[in-house]
């Protein structure tokens, strides 16, 4: 627990200290002081973690297994308070679960107690199931966790979270929402994907079918989304990277404060993609036959272009300016580009 607070802490720090420099960029460079930030944030962590693992070198282990029968279309809800949450897509109507709980603590006695001050409630309803950790009421300092490992029908509707740990979620074709504060988010082959959130982590979606909105975003992390397709796409982060990738979409919206922001693919005809950055290059590396329409804007960076542009009536090739409202080929997709201290490049795939 604290070390969940801790990160948790240090997280907000970092999200009050980013908001600070955007809204103060002529003072600040954004860049140096993400850096600066994100290497006290790992120091700090590492050395608590050392600390606590020359405390509590002692472990006891608890296994919890259990088999739901909810339907092929039924409902998992999984909420962890430390530890990884894993969700792999089966057959049939059935769930499985499988939680390892683990506490530390300088001897086995001391371990042994504190893996009795976290409860794993398992409560069955019909067409659904809830696994929740839960920590004894009145107590500080606990060190326990619990790991999730679920199976689940493909079709399942799946809600994840975790205040600290990791989060995957593999094939789960229902409709599925995933979050947690400190932990990367992991999602492979999945639809209908809701929402998939961290604060301190990175976020990578690979091969996610939706029909609607795909929205992943982190405070502190990377953002990356590869071969996805959904009728709007909104990826974000404060402190990183975000990346897209092989994407079939009419909407992209992809931002970042302090981190590079790419794109990679073929544009839809009649698209719209939005890509700004306040502290890092928008680069997008462009293939198919679908043209362009596009405005971009940089304070203190260039626009490049390796593909030629029309621009006020004049074609340019090998194009470098600083704000430029242009066309390429027929035009038929839209471009909104946006950087303050990074440059913009355009190239052909």
């Amino acid at each position: 627990m604290m070390r969940t607070s801790f990160r948790l802490g240090l997280a907000v720090a970092l999200t009050g200290l980013f908001a600070a420099s955007a809204a103060a960029q002529q003072e600040f460079d954004a860049r140096a002081l993400a850096a600066a930030v994100a290497s006290h944030v790992r120091h700090a962590v590492d050395r608590r973690d050392r600390d606590q693992r020359d405390r509590d070198k002692n472990e006891q282990v608890e296994r919890i297994t259990k088999t739901v029968k909810i339907g092929a279309a039924g409902q998992v809800d999984l909420s962890n308070i430390s530890g990884d949450i894993v969700v792999t897509a089966g057959g049939g109507d059935e769930v499985k679960i499988d939680v390892v709980k683990r506490g530390r603590g300088p001897t086995d006695a001391d371990a042994k107690r504190q893996l009795e001050l976290l409860t794993i409630d398992i409560i069955e309803r019909t067409g659904r199931v809830e696994v929740r950790s839960r920590y004894k009421e009145g107590e500080r300092h606990i060190n326990a966790s619990a790991d999730y490992t679920v199976t689940a029908p493909a079709g399942a509707l799946v809600t994840a979270r975790s205040v600290s740990g990791d989060i995957r979620v593999t094939g789960i074709k229902g409709e599925l929402d995933v979050e947690t504060v400190s932990g990367d988010v992991r999602l492979d082959g999945v639809g209908q994907l809701g929402r998939a959130k961290t604060v301190s982590g990175n976020v990578d979606v690979s091969g996610a079918r939706v029909d609607g909105t795909l929205e992943a975003s982190s405070v502190s992390g990377n953002v990356i989304a590869r071969a996805v397709k959904a009728r709007r796409i909104e990826l974000g982060t404060v402190s990183g990277n975000v990346e897209l990738v092989d994407a079939a979409c009419d909407t992209v919206t992809a931002k970042a404060v302090s981190g590079e922001v790419s794109f990679t693919g073929a544009l839809a005809k009649g698209g719209r993609y939005a890509f700004k950055s306040h502290s890092g290059d928008v680069r997008l590396v462009l293939a198919g036959e679908v043209g362009f329409e596009i405005e971009a804007s940089t304070f203190s960076g260039t626009i490049k272009s390796d593909l030629p542009l029309t621009i006020g009536g004049k074609r340019e090739s090998a194009v470098s300016h600083r704000t430029i409202r242009g066309v390429y080929g027929d035009g038929g997709a839209f471009l909104d580009v946006t950087t303050f201290s990074g440059s913009v490049v355009i190239r052909k795939r």
